[in-house]
């Protein structure tokens, strides 16, 4: 369950984060059948001549998503250009996703190393060059 944050009588919570994507469809499938995320949502709007989904964990009233949007427009780039930032993942068993994603043929980053603190780090690419921090806590952690 998210926890909310509160200022005075103001209540906040992150809503989701937006990342441009070249094509709507391939970056949902990447992110459900890869990372496990569910479509929390999906809709065109004509007036800004865009595509969106929204894909994450749990309910999108509660849980925070990652907007994929996709330009529609006659102008609409080949390749967008990757965001400046990274998404965080965590995940029960990295050495396995890892694997999984070799397979793939994802773009690692960096290959799955093991920290000085015992937590296990992967970064790689999604399909339109953003990256993603993928992490592992030690058991029982």
């Amino acid at each position: 369950m998210s926890e909310d944050s509160q200022v005075n009588d103001l209540t906040f919570r992150i809503h989701h984060t937006m990342l441009p994507v070249a094509d709507l469809g391939r970056s949902i499938d990447f992110y459900t059948r890869l990372f496990g995320m569910k479509v929390m949502g999906r809709r065109s709007d004509e007036t800004r001549k865009v595509e969106v989904g929204h894909v994450g964990y749990g309910d999108r009233a509660t849980q925070p998503s990652l907007e994929l949007i996709q330009d529609v427009s006659e102008k609409a780039p080949i390749q967008v250009k990757p965001t400046g930032g990274h998404i965080s993942i965590h995940v029960s068993d990295l050495q396995e996703l890892c694997t999984v994603l070799e397979k793939e043929g994802i773009e690692f980053k960096q290959p799955l190393v093991r920290l000085p603190s015992g937590n296990l780090r992967a970064w790689v690419r999604d399909l339109d060059g953003h990256e993603l921090e993928l992490g592992e806590l030690p058991r029982g952690a």
